[in-house]
């Protein structure tokens, strides 16, 4: 009704900002937080700007604005009350613009409105956008405790979303960090219910920019999943007692289980990474390729860092003969090999060799082991590695490996694992690595 209803939306914008001196000055808390630190204008991107109103204060302080917003119709009505302002129609989690372009990106009461997924992909995309050293700043709810609890509770639940309800909840700090930003001030306002939020990028996560082409994460659950969600396993930990209600439970999830098969018929290659800090990324990684080959398909495997020895599973994999095309092309650890130079020219000799087989239709599978790792270190650039997948042809799949996955990587990625170590033999026992184990 508030939306429909601009009078009413201003009434209840009215009355929010009322804590912070009213909607002026809350429309301009983020110019504020951004003028100290910007050089005079600076391009300052304004996401899901809808008419205009916090960039104004923008355009005040003499930067050169541009407004982004799905609406086209509120970029209309933007472009018209400020003439200066450029306006760009897209989605926020996914923003037609080239990368690293703006030295500020703003996002002013509008993060709330995004499911955690979506909200993720819009700050990585922000994240992209961003000139080495820019600053980004997000004003939104901040959960309030005590006697202003339960009217802001009251406030959200009746003027705002589901998603506002559950932003509440969230650590958008925790989700800058994750992202690849460094946290460097959080303020409160209005008794703690409102928090201006602002970040820099780290040095090194430079290399973690997202390109507008990386597909945003799915926004809501499917209720096909939930439902199977709420049917459960089944087994020994189901609460019916008796063997009838138990079985209608499992007919039903076999029911639900069914449709979920049924509606999802879809085929694409997809990009699987395979990182974290446990064992098992190369192994996870060696699984697809032998699975592959069991089918009868033609698999690639490129190993970057590695090299230094021949590792077990290549010795098995050779009875698969040209049906397999193994490379390792690394000369092992950095601190081995003692040479950066000589190091980025065997990564670059790598990826040269993974070129040639992601655009080859005849290779169902190609594996990209430790190029998490090449990127990590700084050998290589994120960019090209993004660009090179996408030349693989529509049912061709790659998986990359390796600890460290820059963070637009794994915003790109179709399937993401991240082993989490909880013991390991070498740190806590002494043991030495050992052939099955290690290699």
């Amino acid at each position: 009704f508030a939306y429909g209803h601009p009078w009413f939306y201003d009434l209840v914008t009215g009355i929010g900002s009322l804590p912070v001196g009213g909607p002026r000055r809350l429309r301009g808390l983020c110019a504020q937080w951004l003028a100290p630190r910007l050089a005079p204008q600076a391009a300052v991107l304004d996401l899901c700007c809808g008419g205009g109103a916090a960039s104004a204060p923008l355009l005040a302080r003499g930067f050169r604005v541009t407004g982004l917003d799905c609406s086209r119709q509120a970029l209309e009505r933007a472009a018209h009350a400020y003439p200066e302002l450029v306006t760009v129609q897209g989605l926020a989690e996914k923003p037609p613009l080239a990368p690293g372009q703006f030295a500020g990106v703003q996002i002013s009461l509008a993060l709330h409105e995004f499911h955690r997924p979506a909200r993720l992909a819009l700050l990585a995309a922000a994240l992209g956008l961003l000139q080495p050293g820019g600053w980004f700043v997000a004003l939104d709810l901040h959960p309030t405790h005590g006697l202003l609890g339960w009217p802001q509770q009251w406030f959200v639940r009746l003027f705002e979303t589901e998603t506002a309800v559950d932003f509440l909840t969230s650590n958008l700090s925790a989700g800058l960090t994750m992202t690849g930003y460094g946290s460097v001030a959080v303020d409160t306002l209005a008794g703690h219910g409102l928090s201006p939020v602002g970040e820099r990028p780290e040095t090194l996560s430079r290399s973690g920019v997202m390109t507008p082409s990386s597909p945003a994460p799915q926004e809501q659950e499917h209720p096909l999943d939930a439902a199977a969600a709420d049917l459960g396993s089944g087994g020994a930990t189901a609460p019916e007692q008796g063997a009838a209600a138990y079985r209608r439970r499992m007919a039903r999830r076999q029911q639900v289980q069914q449709q979920r098969v049924q509606a999802r018929q879809r085929e694409k290659g997809l990009r699987l990474v395979f990182t974290g800090q446990g064992k098992g990324k190369t192994t996870a990684g060696l699984g697809l390729v032998l699975r592959t080959l069991g089918h009868g398909e033609r698999v690639a495997v490129v190993q970057f860092i590695k090299g230094a020895w021949t590792p077990g599973e290549a010795k098995a994999l050779a009875v698969f003969g040209e049906q397999l095309r193994w490379h390792a092309l690394g000369e092992g650890f950095t601190w081995n090999t003692q040479d950066r130079e000589r190091d980025r020219e065997m990564v670059n000799r790598a990826w040269r060799q993974a070129c040639v087989y992601l655009p080859d239709a005849a290779i169902k599978l190609v594996l990209l082991d430790e190029i998490n790792v090449a990127l990590k270190l700084g050998y290589m650039s994120l960019e090209a590695v993004l660009a090179g997948l996408e030349q693989r042809p529509p049912l061709t799949h790659v998986a990359l490996t390796g600890r460290g996955a820059p963070p637009a990587l794994v915003a790109a990625a179709d399937l993401v694992t991240e082993m989490t170590m909880v013991r390991h033999p070498f740190r806590e026992q002494g043991v030495k690595a050992q052939a099955g184990i290690e290699y």
